[in-house]
């Protein structure tokens, strides 16, 4: 592959890590913005906003886009290891990868915990018997970050290792 288009593809990837991490701290700042706002909201109009915001769901959202942005600076890595064919800053890659895995895990655990808690008021609800395939094929969805880390995982490691025979052969 040419050099120049790697490193533009590379350049775009760190700029859509960049986007990606305020995009995290916005939401961040925006979940927090309208719970405060709306305990001090003297008319109610915000009541009803303050309600629906949802700790697991907030947790979520902020592991999630945190990994996401973790793993386009580690695609950005790769693609300047792809680009100076050898294992170049192996350290900071393997520190990107760790983080991206362990926010990947994060969110998984906090929808774990969410499917948890959300279970004794399911219990209570009338043909509970019903419920239980629907409520178990959404439960499976809190394996889809795990799948996520250790594919990461699993590549980032194989990749490095790859990267460093080749430049060691070469």
């Amino acid at each position: 592959m040419n050099a120049k288009s790697l490193r533009l593809l590379r350049i775009g990837t760190l700029i859509l890590g960049w986007l990606l991490l305020a995009g995290v701290y916005a939401g961040v700042w925006g979940h927090l913005a309208i719970y405060y706002r709306g305990q001090n909201d003297p008319t109610g109009l915000l009541r009803n906003i303050q309600t629906q915001f949802d700790l697991a769901s907030a947790l979520s959202s902020f592991f999630s886009g945190f990994g996401n942005a973790f793993l386009a600076f580690l695609v950005a890595a790769v693609f300047r290891m792809i680009e100076e064919e050898g294992p170049v800053g192996r350290a900071n890659s393997r520190a990107l990868m760790i983080i991206c895995c362990l926010s990947y895990l994060a969110d998984a655990f906090v929808r774990f915990y969410s499917v948890v808690l959300n279970l004794p008021a399911l219990r209570s609800v009338k043909g509970f018997g019903w419920l239980l395939p629907s409520y178990a094929s959404t439960a499976v969805a809190v394996l889809i970050p795990v799948l996520y880390a250790a594919s990461i995982f699993v590549l980032y490691t194989h990749f490095t290792k790859m990267v460093t025979f080749e430049s060691e052969v070469a």
